[in-house]
């Protein structure tokens, strides 16, 4: 999944990954993790990657020393993350499934990341993903999530879903304590042949 672009449902994940229509998969690790990770300290732990695509970031940390267990909706996603990780010499537990249907994994994740998943979820099953949230994290677990930004100036068609900061903060406070929200530009994309970076919102969140 990684970043479902707004106005094209349903989504077949499989033809898009399959014909290589994904203009979020920069092949990148992001540029806005890569910050957070450094700026709030967060070192080598168990962590869930949401929504992984073609697993570029799960193995940028898997590089740097974390136990990463990442999943994706997509079976020819996580045949190519599978292989970014063999390329790289670096194990990650890849899962193929739906991010509703997330059960034992075993011990809670001090760390999730996703890009993209909370934006595209939340308008048709926010209680269905906070649930999931609730299972794999314990008090004080982080989540980093990127979202798109209603306030973005020059929206683009096939651009990510927007979200509003008192939306974030009233959607995801029950659960969770807002540790930062900030505005950023996700990593440059290529969106109907010309490169964007859309505005989003990057939402260090700590749970309750």
């Amino acid at each position: 999944m990684n970043d479902p672009q707004g106005g094209v449902p349903p989504v077949d994940w499989e033809e898009r990954y399959r014909t290589g229509q994904t203009p979020w998969d920069t092949g990148r690790p992001s540029s806005e993790l890569q910050r957070v990770l450094k700026e709030y300290q967060i070192g080598p732990c168990r962590t869930l990657e949401l929504g992984c695509g073609t697993g570029t970031n799960a193995v940028f940390l898997a590089e740097r020393g974390f136990e990463v267990t990442a999943c994706d909706v997509s079976e020819q996603a996580i045949s190519l993350a599978r292989q970014r990780a063999d390329r790289a010499n670096v194990a990650v537990q890849f899962l193929t499934c739906d991010l509703l249907e997330l059960t034992d994994l075993g011990e809670p994740f001090p760390f999730v990341f996703d890009r993209g998943v909370y934006h595209a979820v939340r308008r048709e099953n926010l209680a269905g993903m906070l649930a999931v949230l609730q299972r794999v994290t314990v008090p004080g677990s982080l989540w980093l999530t990127l979202a798109g930004n209603a306030n973005d100036p020059e929206p683009r068609e096939g651009g990510p879903p927007q979200v509003r900061a008192e939306e974030i903060c009233r959607e995801l406070e029950p659960l969770f304590a807002i540790v930062q929200l900030r505005e950023f530009r996700f990593d440059a994309a290529c969106i109907d042949g010309q490169e964007s970076r859309p505005l989003g919102w990057s939402v260090l969140a700590r749970r309750r």
